[in-house]
């Protein structure tokens, strides 16, 4: 009965929460954007509500670039939230330990593409 409680724990934990690390690459060239290597670091705040703190690596050193609020669609096995004050939007789609993202702007053009994988 114990095995089958830690089983069925385990298989229940929530797959979001945790450091992901990858890229996040800029889609529109003739901007002041730069194609980066990034780290998330996603925290649940109440059901299905997350909080990510992203990073990025520069010099080796984890710079701070700001938090954005999503929430995930168990549906579709996505996040989504706004950026920049709504003036643009995120939104990832979870599959195992991989989260493919897109980064766009209110008109809908795409800013970044974003790969990370859980650490």
């Amino acid at each position: 009965m114990v095995v089958l409680a830690m089983l069925l724990a385990a298989a229940s934990a929530d797959p979001i929460p945790g450091s992901w690390e990858g890229t996040s690459l800029c889609q529109v060239k003739a901007s002041p954007c730069h194609d980066e290597h990034v780290i998330y670091r996603i925290r649940a705040t109440g059901a299905p509500h997350y909080r990510i703190d992203a990073y990025k690596l520069v010099n080796g050193r984890q710079l701070f670039m700001g938090a954005i609020d999503v929430t995930f669609d168990a549906k579709s096995s996505s996040l989504q939230g706004p950026v920049n004050g709504n003036r643009g939007a995120v939104t990832f789609a979870l599959k195992g330990a991989h989260l493919s993202g897109r980064l766009t702007l209110a008109d809908g053009t795409l800013i970044r593409l974003i790969e990370v994988d859980r650490r």
